[in-house]
């Protein structure tokens, strides 16, 4: 299909766009943080990767590869067009293993208010950490993958990964302290 795309073969171009257009989203839309800006971010995407596809060898792997471009994009993105503040609804695989942690909180927190908790809580967490957290968890990325879309070595996405955990666990246990104290519980 690649080498199809490579002489202009447009159909061959649709097929790959729809085959991968859905985990596009997906990274961009949990990178950028802002679900009003992801649609632009997927576009840039989209046109670096044809743009750029030429430059493609293909004994690699396509979707790897295609991580890396959409994983880097998605950062540049993010910071050329930091919005903070505005919500974002978190789809419910991307809160799963979190709000079995926070459920312990008690029963008075429901999944709405855990996962609006855990979006503001990554909102405040770095880029590059929350990158490789979402790659590793939610697109369930192997740890060379993110190592090489990142452009680091396995160890630092292992360490980007550990302090984004250590420091959502952290936020979101201040946040749920403080709550508590407030309502005198």
């Amino acid at each position: 299909m690649i080498e199809a795309i490579q002489r202009s073969d447009e159909d061959a171009a649709a097929c790959l766009y729809h085959r991968h257009i859905d985990r596009v989203h997906r990274i961009c839309y949990r990178i950028v943080l802002d679900s009003s800006q992801v649609p632009d971010c997927v576009q840039e995407v989209w046109m670096k990767v044809f743009r750029n596809l030429g430059r493609f060898r293909c004994e690699q792997s396509f979707a790897a590869w295609l991580n890396a471009v959409t994983t880097n994009t998605a950062i540049d993105f993010y910071r050329r067009h930091k919005r903070r503040g505005k919500p974002v609804n978190l789809d419910e695989t991307c809160t799963e293993s979190l709000l079995a942690e926070q459920a312990e909180a008690g029963p008075q927190y429901d999944d709405a208010t855990i996962r609006r908790e855990i979006r503001d809580a990554l909102e405040e967490i770095s880029v590059n950490q929350r990158t490789a957290f979402i790659l590793r968890y939610f697109e369930e990325m192997p740890l060379p993958e993110i190592a090489k879309a990142l452009g680091c070595r396995q160890g630092t996405v292992r360490t980007h990964i550990r302090r984004c955990l250590l420091s959502l666990r952290a936020t979101l246990a201040a946040r749920f302290h403080q709550e508590v104290q407030e309502h005198g519980k």
